[in-house]
């Protein structure tokens, strides 16, 4: 070992320096749910208007969405 590559680890052993932080898949896409689930996109706007599927309501993927037909029906139920 060499006395620069020594150095290196005996300061990285008493923690005077720390390691350089590595992005991982999921917090690029956490990062990239923040921008999405306030709606501020108008694309996420309007699924969350137009939506028909069979959630009453709930959050896909950090949108929250929900069909106003099943929610007015399931009214008195959920």
């Amino acid at each position: 070992m060499s006395k620069k590559a020594l150095q290196k680890f005996v300061q990285a052993m008493q923690g005077k320096k720390k390691k350089p932080q590595v992005k991982t898949a999921a917090t690029t896409a956490l990062e990239g749910r923040k921008h999405f689930a306030d709606g501020s996109n108008s694309m996420i706007r309007q699924a969350q208007k137009n939506y028909n599927g069979s959630y009453i309501r709930g959050d896909l993927g950090g949108v929250k969405v929900g069909n106003k037909s099943y929610a007015k029906y399931y009214k008195g139920m959920v």
